[in-house]
């Protein structure tokens, strides 16, 4: 039984190794290697967890956008902003790669948007087709862009104000802010 625990911990070792690898250098700039320097293994170990790199990418977006999709799940389209903000908030690698992955570009953009991100905005598509809804395209974009921006601009506005754009108060007053941003629209 601690060789199945043994490899579970491995495996998840290495799942937020690659994470934190791609959310700071992108896919394409991580190799195996590093990954496995990360954990303290030889790369050729990764193969036993990982069929090849692109399968280590892919589980650790099952494991960050997931979460997400539950949430979704849950709610009524619009009702679970709120939850959405603090999941993004509780990992911030995730906007860091969906911005890192959009710059890039090709299969890893594509990967995004098939496996994810259609399913994401799915509601919201639905809100659009309504010609009474007053949400826009527009209006969603920005709303994403707003939050992805300020999640992987945390550091650099935290150096700037000194205060920390993720802390319990920062959340509330985001989402104050995003609160009446959103009534302004309907209004």
């Amino acid at each position: 039984m601690a060789t199945t625990k043994t490899k579970l911990d491995t495996r998840e070792q290495i799942l937020q190794a690659a994470e934190n690898l791609f959310a700071t250098q992108g896919y394409s700039a991580t190799t195996i290697k590093q990954v496995a320097e990360s954990v303290g293994i030889q790369g050729p170990a990764i193969y036993k967890h990982f069929a090849n790199k692109r399968a280590l990418f892919e589980d650790v977006l099952e494991r960050l956008f997931s979460p997400f999709t539950d949430i979704i799940a849950q709610g009524e389209p619009g009702a679970n902003q709120a939850s959405i903000v603090r999941q993004h908030l509780r990992n911030p690698n995730a906007s860091r790669i969906v911005q890192l992955s959009t710059l890039s570009g090709g299969e890893d953009l594509a990967l995004l948007v098939e496996r994810w991100y259609r399913q994401f905005f799915q509601h919201t598509q639905i809100a659009l087709d309504d010609a009474r809804h007053p949400i826009t395209p527009v209006s969603v974009m920005a709303f994403h862009s707003m939050l992805l921006g300020y999640l992987t601009l945390a550091p650099l506005h935290q150096a700037i104000f000194g205060v920390d754009p993720l802390s319990e108060e920062a959340l509330a007053e985001l989402l104050d802010l995003e609160g009446t941003m959103a009534q302004n629209l309907i209004q």
